[in-house]
């Protein structure tokens, strides 16, 4: 998985996405909740020239929205545990967002600490959402 992850992520082999539709099809293919892609900072997307958590969705044909966006291009991947756990905020809306649900699904790629999971719940239960739920491809 790592990788396959490097390569996807880092070395931009977008054909990758198409990896785990079926997966992919199959946890969502009943899901009622919106799924929200974790969001990548403008210049890490911009670095990179695809949103990879959009492209899986994408490649899957499931659909999702975008509520939340990147406040900072520091990577959590860059940190060690303890710098995971105590990092500030790492998401805020997008400008004139409503929270339109009561329930989410938040999707990532990976998931060690739950630091960034836990940021992306916060601000959707502070926006009004009464549930927020996740699936990531790896729980490292």
């Amino acid at each position: 998985m790592k990788d396959y992850l490097h390569q996807y992520k880092f070395l931009q082999d977008v054909a990758l996405a198409k990896v785990f539709r079926q997966e992919l099809q199959d946890q969502f293919k009943h899901e009622k909740s919106p799924i929200i892609p974790i969001p990548m900072h403008p210049l890490k997307q911009k670095e990179r020239t695809f949103s990879h958590m959009e492209e899986l969705l994408k490649a899957a044909k499931i659909p999702y929205i975008q509520l939340l966006e990147k406040t900072t291009a520091e990577t959590q991947s860059s940190k060690n545990r303890e710098e995971r756990l105590q990092t500030a905020s790492l998401f805020q809306l997008l400008p004139s967002v409503t929270v339109a649900y009561k329930e989410y699904v938040l999707f990532d790629d990976i998931q060690t600490t739950g630091t960034t999971l836990r940021h992306a719940t916060e601000i959707l239960l502070q926006a009004g959402a009464k549930n927020v739920r996740s699936f990531t491809l790896i729980n490292g």
